[in-house]
């Protein structure tokens, strides 16, 4: 079975470190700001429950195996300061990824998002993946850019709100399969 998630990735301003429960201090006040719950709901966590939260990421994979589980800490390579993470919920059977990107406020702007994005969806291709989707709210104007910008398109479907956007993967460059 491949361990996804296992991988660091790096670009050529970013480094992507796979996620793990160590991660929490230094994400917690990255990630204490109302403003990037605008679109997506919810809270800013504590430590304590973004450790938790992290525990149960950092496993890989859903209880009953079915996706498997992808996150990585954004960090800038020469400060190696964490900037954000993003994370791909793997479906195993349909060989499909469901995208998220998250920058904090203070670095949103710099195109971050879309080059760790970039940076994992070509690893999820290579890993076999042949679908990308990702979800965003209607307002969310600079998600939507990011979307567009990572080729996704969006579609008429809409869940929970969010407008469903997608791509499909070449799969002649994938190295390995899903197993």
């Amino acid at each position: 079975m491949l361990s996804f998630g296992s991988d660091e990735l790096t670009t050529e301003r970013l480094r992507l470190e796979p996620l793990s429960p160590a991660h929490a201090a230094e994400m917690a006040p990255l990630l204490d700001d109302p403003a990037l719950h605008t679109y997506v709901g919810g809270s800013p966590l504590s430590v304590e429950e973004l450790h938790e939260q992290y525990a149960r990421q950092s496993r890989g994979s859903s209880p009953d195996g079915s996706q498997t589980w992808c996150n990585w800490i954004i960090r800038e390579r020469a400060s190696l300061a964490a900037v954000g993470y993003v994370q791909a919920t793997v479906d195993r059977a349909s060989r499909s990824a469901d995208l998220a990107w998250v920058v904090g406020t203070r670095n949103q702007g710099r195109g971050y998002a879309t080059e760790a994005s970039s940076a994992m969806i070509t690893w999820l291709g290579e890993m076999g993946v042949a679908t990308v989707t990702a979800h965003v709210h209607p307002g969310h104007v600079a998600s939507a850019a990011v979307a567009r910008s990572l080729g996704l398109v969006a579609t008429a479907a809409i869940v929970d709100g969010e407008v469903r956007w997608e791509r499909a993967l070449d799969r002649r460059s994938a190295k390995a399969e899903l197993h």
